[in-house]
């Protein structure tokens, strides 16, 4: 009997230091806030290591507390919708059309439940900056036809598996088997309106290393435009 009591003691102990382990942990969403800077995107279909593909100059997120985004990450968004081949062909206007040397941003949102979460979802406005023009190019380039050519996609992932460092310095996004997408766009009563212009079943699956960073995005967009 005495064993039986011990045992249950243990255990309960472990359970309670469990509890105040999670407990301790912050909410995933208080985490997410701030600036963070992409080091690595590693393309998990070939284990490519895009990084340097997809900076132009920088790929960095701001994250504010309620739930908006301003990122430099219009290109790695190109690249996880449209694929590899679509995205080499495309490659050399990117530039032209993402202008973030100019402190243009693209937008977005995210969405994560209270406490500690293992998933999220993110929502990227793909618009071409400054206009809408040069963005067709890219669309037409790589087969998206006229009917589908719409002044601002809004790119939703669900699901996007989420991970943090000890030191909660680094985070980590992984678009997995689990991830899936819509992609819409807004009619002019801003309501959202199915998009059919690219199957939301190939979408790249990556994963993101992310580091935080002291400063504003804007001085790193600066910094790494000199």
């Amino acid at each position: 009997m005495k064993k039986y009591i011990v045992l249950f003691s243990v255990l309960a102990l472990l359970m309670s230091s469990c509890d105040m382990l999670l407990q301790d942990e912050p909410p995933t969403k208080t985490s997410m806030e701030g600036v963070w800077k992409v080091t690595k995107v590693i393309d998990q279909d070939n284990g490519k290591d895009i990084t340097n593909m997809i900076n132009f100059p920088i790929t960095a997120f701001h994250l504010s507390s309620d739930g908006t985004i301003i990122s430099t990450a219009g290109p790695l968004f190109m690249y996880i919708v449209y694929g590899d081949n679509k995205y080499t062909q495309i490659a050399g206007k990117i530039d032209q059309v993402f202008n973030y040397a100019s402190l243009d941003f693209n937008g977005g949102e995210f969405f994560v439940g209270g406490g500690v979460q293992e998933r999220f979802t993110i929502e990227m406005k793909l618009e071409g900056l400054p206009g809408q023009k040069a963005l067709t190019t890219l669309l037409e380039m790589i087969g998206v036809g006229n009917d589908y050519l719409d002044v601002v996609i809004y790119h939703k992932f669900m699901d996007v598996k989420i991970d943090f460092s000890e030191d909660y310095n680094k985070m980590y996004w992984t678009f997995d088997d689990r991830t899936t997408a819509v992609y819409n766009t807004k009619d002019n009563h801003g309501n959202y309106v199915l998009w059919q212009g690219w199957p939301v079943n190939v979408f790249r699956k990556v994963r993101i290393t992310l580091e935080k960073q002291s400063k504003d995005i804007r001085d790193l967009v600066k910094e790494a435009s000199n």
